[in-house]
């Protein structure tokens, strides 16, 4: 299981040699809530009143609704608690671990919708980027962990060449849980190799996901 690490030498070491790093809350409870107010009703768009944009990822089922998996561009959709994605502490966390300045860079909802959500492949997110210069932050809006589909990582395959195939660094493992309760934020290095399992318990995972670079590099391939 995957503690807390909440002194800063120490969860900056973890993230250099592990790739993610749980810091455990750094946003006041009152945040955390309204966030979690606020991605209940962009979620309720969708599927209440049927609203679909290219930002709403979603699949379809046979004979059932669909299932909604990810709110893209957070950042620019019409919910009062935009703002918040900005607070200050967030970025300087992130500096933490990829040093200054750093600008945030994508804001994505990540959703597990009780008893439908699917797993999420195991990847990596920009395997052509050095490690250490970019970094995605999860702000865990709901307790996780194996039996609602929390992130997996394996520890220090951020350092394994661009090229690999995550699957097979998957299989050769070790595959390590990073359990979360509600506020916890979860830091990791974008080219760690890392999936999650379905979700087939009757609790939400609602995780908002901001990653952090620094201004001067090129993320595209």
């Amino acid at each position: 299981m995957t503690l807390v690490v909440r002194d800063p030498a120490a969860r900056i070491n973890r993230f250099r040699v592990d790739g993610f790093v749980r810091v455990g809350p750094i946003l006041g409870e009152d945040v955390v809530s309204r966030l979690k107010a606020g991605a209940a009703r962009l979620i309720s768009r969708f599927t209440d009143l049927g609203y679909i944009s290219d930002d709403y990822w979603h699949f379809d089922v046979d004979g059932e609704p669909p299932v909604l998996y990810r709110i893209h561009n957070l950042e620019k959709q019409d919910w009062p608690e935009a703002e918040l994605l900005h607070r200050p502490e967030l970025a300087h966390l992130a500096a933490e671990f990829i040093g200054e300045p750093v600008v945030p860079t994508a804001f994505a909802l990540v959703l597990k919708e009780p008893r439908r959500a699917v797993g999420v492949p195991w990847h990596r997110d920009r395997p052509h980027l050095a490690p250490h210069t970019v970094c995605n932050i999860s702000i865990c809006l709901d307790a996780a962990g194996p039996a609602n589909g929390c992130l997996e990582g394996v520890p220090g395959s951020h350092l394994l060449p661009g090229d690999v195939n995550a699957e097979d660094v998957r299989d050769a493992g070790p595959r390590v849980p990073v359990p979360s309760e509600e506020g916890d934020v979860v830091v990791h290095d974008v080219r760690l190799v890392h999936g999650s399992g379905p979700n087939p318990s009757d609790r939400w995972r609602r995780t908002i996901v901001i990653e952090f670079a620094d201004p001067a590099i090129s993320l595209e391939p």
